[in-house]
């Protein structure tokens, strides 16, 4: 039977945060869109249903699901290798950033995000194309002319349905992907430019948490940026500092002015890439154990405690 349920957030990811460390072990889960909090493991979280299934003519319809499946136990090696001797170079090196890539571009919200963005496109050519009568027969003759085929809808009737607005515009899941792909082979070499700082936690410092958006990228100095600039930071763009927990006891930091190096976090700099995190999620945060530490309004250093019973949970 073809599984159908497709994780954006790979499971070998997400149990280097849960208390066992293992896919069957539990996630503490702080859901801030419903204010709820949770235990479960991973497999519940971070996945929707066909996510990855392709539906081309000739191509099995698990194809990516398959071969995501084969680099995600590449990456759990990795993962397991860097935990053991925290060593980020080599192989190692080119699977984690490959993971942190695929992570970055490819969530349900970036793609409702793409699918709005590709919708406003198409109204407005739409409405152009409405604008006259003339303008819509002109249009019109094009296409029956390429496509040999007779167009049966009316100005009229094709002006009172786009002016009515009961419609979605959709885009396929096929497209979405492709457009992934593009964005991972477009990012890598930014993230492959960059020096990168291993951060090691301790059962005393940590843990540190993740996300359903764990991929950090943020202006190093943003008061210096000018405003219009200062919520778009790129990955190939100097001045910028991408951040990703790798596990509950390890984090990266890499920075293109940076140095390859790894250091031992305190508990205030576990609090501050934490607060990174709860500032950069969709919906949902992970945690091995609910009182993780972040920096509050005051600058005094909470527990994950106090984020639930502010938010409500």
């Amino acid at each position: 039977m073809t599984a159908r349920h497709h994780h954006f957030l790979s499971q070998c990811y997400l149990k280097g945060f849960t208390k066992g460390k293992s896919k069957k072990s539990k996630l503490a889960v702080i859901d801030a869109k419903g204010k709820k909090s949770f235990e479960t493991t991973p497999r519940n979280v971070g996945g929707v249903r066909d996510f990855n299934r392709v539906e081309i003519e000739g191509v099995d319809p698990n194809h990516l699901e398959s071969e995501l499946s084969k680099f995600e136990g590449q990456a759990a090696t990795a993962l397991k290798k860097l935990r053991e001797t925290l060593d980020f170079s080599g192989e190692t090196k080119d699977i984690l950033l490959n993971l942190i890539a695929l992570i970055a571009v490819r969530s349900p919200e970036r793609r409702e995000h793409m699918r709005k963005f590709q919708a406003q496109i198409a109204e407005r050519i739409m409405g152009m194309t409405l604008d006259s009568k003339g303008r819509w027969e002109s249009q019109i003759s094009k296409l029956e002319d390429d496509s040999n085929q007779a167009n049966n809808v009316s100005y009229e009737d094709a002006k009172e349905f786009f002016d009515s607005k009961k419609y979605t515009i959709d885009v396929a899941r096929e497209h979405h992907i492709r457009m992934e792909m593009i964005q991972i082979d477009a990012i890598l070499p930014c993230l492959f430019n960059r020096k990168w700082l291993l951060v090691v936690a301790n059962d005393e410092t940590g843990p540190f948490i993740t996300t359903d958006r764990p991929m950090n990228l943020s202006w190093k100095e943003p008061e210096k940026i000018p405003p219009f600039y200062r919520a778009s930071p790129g990955f190939g763009l100097m001045g910028t500092e991408v951040y990703f927990p790798i596990s509950q006891e390890l984090a990266l930091i890499g920075e293109f002015d940076g140095e390859d190096k790894t250091i031992e976090a305190n508990e205030g700099l576990v609090a501050v890439l934490n607060s990174k995190m709860l500032f950069n999620l969709n919906c949902q945060i992970y945690a091995p154990k609910f009182d993780f530490k972040f920096f509050g309004k005051n600058n005094d250093i909470l527990s994950g405690k106090d984020l639930l019973r502010e938010i409500g949970a």
